[in-house]
């Protein structure tokens, strides 16, 4: 029988009944210190080790996404609001030998809204939201974080595949504007990003779109990227701002193999229709180019 360690360098194997976490997949948490603007400082990480995982196999590696809103990922009784079956699809997955699996690190966000929402907004662009101004933004320290602190040690604690093309970055809403800024910014790490209604509506639209026509003049480096929009509710204020950044990307010469844009009308702002469709996007990141 496998024996599953229930601290592994300081990552507590995660045993809070009840939950919903898939059997035999396994998660642990740590709490990091984030040096953020905000007063919440402390920041829970949550690293799921899919069933297919041999705590003492280092030569047998795992593709890594890291993930935005790690409450919302995993368990329905961390989310208020529901999840989005991560653990579910790749354990599919692997039954279904689409996957050997793969290693996925959640980042709590925090429990304030506008806290996270400036933590979330990573360009210095004049934006508007609820027709007022917030302020400076400081989402870069979030990229940081995440690339700087949380990637360096995943990698040195679990058995992950570290290079650019086993590497992807995912979120929904401010956190898929951060998933994708964190896609360009970090390009040289990550090969694959999720993109759900993301939150270019912060932006004035004519400021917003320039400005990513001259982040993305240069594409040969750049990964995937899989872009999710509904448009019912928020999605409704979402969707034209994805549209377009999408028609960017594909007039700069982005193709289907490497950008892709799923849009579903009947969709609303939610984690039921981010849960609908991760398994898609991950299809993609697994598809050969």
């Amino acid at each position: 029988m496998k024996k599953i360690p229930n601290n592994i360098d300081g990552f507590i194997r995660y045993s809070k009944k009840p939950n919903t976490i898939v059997k035999p997949a396994y998660l642990y948490t740590k709490v990091f210190h984030f040096n953020t603007n905000n007063k919440y400082k402390d920041r829970t990480i949550r690293v799921y080790l899919p069933s297919t995982y041999e705590f003492n196999n280092p030569n047998k590696r795992f593709k890594v996404i890291y993930m935005f809103d790690g409450k919302n990922l995993f368990d329905d009784y961390t989310s208020f609001v529901g999840e989005w079956h991560v653990d579910e699809t790749i354990e599919r997955y692997i039954q279904e030998g689409k996957s050997e699996g793969i290693i996925v690190v959640g980042i709590d966000a925090p429990n304030d809204g506008h806290d996270r929402s400036m933590e979330m907004l990573p360009y210095d662009l004049r934006f508007i939201r609820d027709g007022e101004a917030f302020g400076k933004p400081y989402g870069k320290k979030l990229g940081k974080f995440v690339f700087e602190t949380v990637k360096h040690v995943i990698d040195s604690t679990f058995y992950t595949l570290s290079d650019k093309d086993n590497t992807a970055i995912g979120g929904s809403s401010m956190g898929g504007l951060m998933a994708f800024y964190c896609g360009v910014e970090y390009r040289d790490l990550v090969g694959f990003t999720i993109s759900f209604s993301p939150a270019f509506m912060c932006y004035k639209r004519s400021v917003f779109n320039n400005y990513v026509k001259d982040l993305l003049k240069d594409i040969d480096d750049l990964g995937k990227i899989y872009f999710f929009t509904g448009d019912q509710e928020l999605d409704k204020i979402i969707a034209p701002g994805t549209l377009a950044v999408y028609r960017i990307m594909t007039r700069l010469g982005y193709n289907k193999n490497d950008v892709k844009l799923l849009y579903d009308s009947s969709k609303p702002h939610h984690e039921s229709a981010w849960s609908e469709y991760f398994p898609d996007a991950l299809k993609f990141w697994l598809l050969d180019k």
